[in-house]
């Protein structure tokens, strides 16, 4: 049996207290900002900053960087012993072409050797595609002459030969020649000079190059020493070869060279001067037509 009351109690629910919410953030200012990138331009991006960090890495080590010439570099003077090189300027008649003489500047210096094989020489409008000479200023005297205790030239040709102004101890002579003067003063009194010792010294080398002449000058009063000085397949289309104001113990020129202009055997063009003293010469110059080209 049912029991219906006339009235409800109503439903008790439990207090509960509500505490605003609060969030750390929200209390930063913090800007709205919207960034987008793809995945492309991120690429790119990167690929050019890694670019300009090489170029200036490259700049500044160019920017550091001495470029030296090393004998025996053509285009460049040489005061050996000392073998890093001083760029030439280019010659006058021909300005906008860099030079490609090889010079050697000798001090009063001292050096063991000196060899130029497989050299090839000339160019047009040159009087000499080798040369052994004073500097042109500054440099006199009775002691300003180049000292080689020995000279062997083989198997070299030029159009002519000439040399003055020095003592040969001896000199053995046999080169085809397209005419030839041979006027050599004898005297007994030329010492013969003997270049031995290597204290001190080096040895240079030249092989395998072209170059538009090679000048070997002497740049003191004092003069310069070498002890031997070879000249092995030097070859000129132009010029001729020079020696000046030298003083050696031996000169050898063999059968193996040739000299000539074409000119005809009746025109030297191996001449040595008077003013080339020696004690003995062994005179075997034989003249036929040639004409070096």
């Amino acid at each position: 049996m049912k029991i219906r009351l006339p009235f409800s109690f109503p439903s008790i629910r439990k207090p509960t207290i509500k505490l605003p919410f609060l969030s750390v953030m929200s209390l930063l200012p913090t800007p709205y900002t919207k960034i987008q990138l793809g995945g492309m331009r991120v690429a790119i991006a990167a690929l050019a900053v890694v670019a300009v960090g090489f170029i200036a890495t490259l700049w500044l080590t160019i920017a550091g960087t001495t470029h030296q010439i090393i004998w025996p570099t053509p285009g460049a003077e040489y005061d050996l012993p000392y073998e890093v090189g001083k760029q030439l300027a280019p010659d006058e008649h021909t300005p906008m072409t860099a030079s490609q003489t090889l010079k050697i500047n000798l001090g009063n210096t001292r050096l063991d050797r000196i060899q130029l094989s497989n050299l090839d020489l000339g160019k047009s409008g040159l009087a000499k595609a080798f040369s052994i000479q004073r500097a042109t200023t500054g440099v006199t005297g009775s002691s300003a002459y180049l000292h080689i205790g020995q000279l062997t030239m083989t198997n070299s040709s030029a159009p002519s030969f000439s040399a003055t102004n020095g003592q040969w101890g001896s000199a053995s002579l046999a080169a085809r020649v397209d005419g030839h003067t041979q006027e050599m003063t004898l005297d007994a009194t030329v010492p013969h000079i003997i270049i031995d010792s290597d204290r001190g010294s080096g040895t240079y080398v030249a092989s395998d190059s072209v170059v538009d002449r090679v000048i070997i000058e002497i740049d003191s009063n004092s003069g310069a020493s070498i002890g031997e000085l070879i000249i092995s397949d030097v070859d000129a289309s132009v010029g001729s070869f020079s020696f000046d104001y030298t003083k050696i113990g031996n000169v050898s020129i063999d059968a193996t060279n040739s000299f000539g202009d074409g000119s005809g055997i009746d025109s030297a063009s191996f001449t040595i001067a008077e003013s080339i003293s020696t004690r003995t010469v062994s005179d075997s110059l034989v003249d036929t037509p040639i004409n070096v080209r």
